[in-house]
């Protein structure tokens, strides 16, 4: 608190000069309440209380994780779920593309219901993890199920 104090005091000191020498706290403190009182005089009472009654309700009826979100999102506006060897075919072009995935071992890529399995094996726990972030960032894909094998000195991917 000293210290935002003394940060403050030249401001306050200049602000003086000039003959600036509200007690802003004060003013700033009393907004809220002006506000929300004029919302009251404008919407009235009944109008709040159903705004709130209304969020409360939105809030406890919330979409569940975001990867269920998605999923509706894109059936909703995408005209239904992708194929899913056009979703395999975009998993195995990111893993090949992406600036932290195109220079390791790339797995066996299996895509149903949107669900994505990588089998093979990595030369690190560090490549796996990496791998699956990369192939659970593909739009249209719910989940990943990482079946790699850490295998030290891997130079090349093994085909399952």
């Amino acid at each position: 608190m000293i210290l935002i104090r003394l940060i403050l005091l030249p401001f306050k000191i200049l602000l003086s000069l000039f003959g600036i020498t509200v007690k802003v706290g004060y003013r700033v403190g009393k907004l809220p309440v002006r506000a929300s009182t004029a919302g009251v005089r404008v919407l009235g009472f009944r109008g709040w209380l159903l705004f709130l009654l209304g969020l409360a309700i939105g809030l406890l009826f919330a979409p569940g994780p975001g990867e269920e979100l998605r999923s509706r999102l894109s059936e909703l506006f995408g005209g239904g779920a992708e194929p899913d060897t056009d979703l395999a075919e975009k998993v195995v072009f990111e893993l090949a593309h992406a600036p932290r995935t195109w220079h390791l071992p790339q797995p066996a890529v299996t895509v149903a219901s949107a669900r994505v399995t990588l089998r093979g094996a990595v030369p690190a726990d560090e490549t796996r993890d990496e791998l699956a972030r990369v192939a659970g960032a593909v739009p249209g894909i719910t989940s990943v199920a990482n079946e790699l094998q850490v295998v030290p000195n891997v130079v090349e991917a093994v085909s399952v």
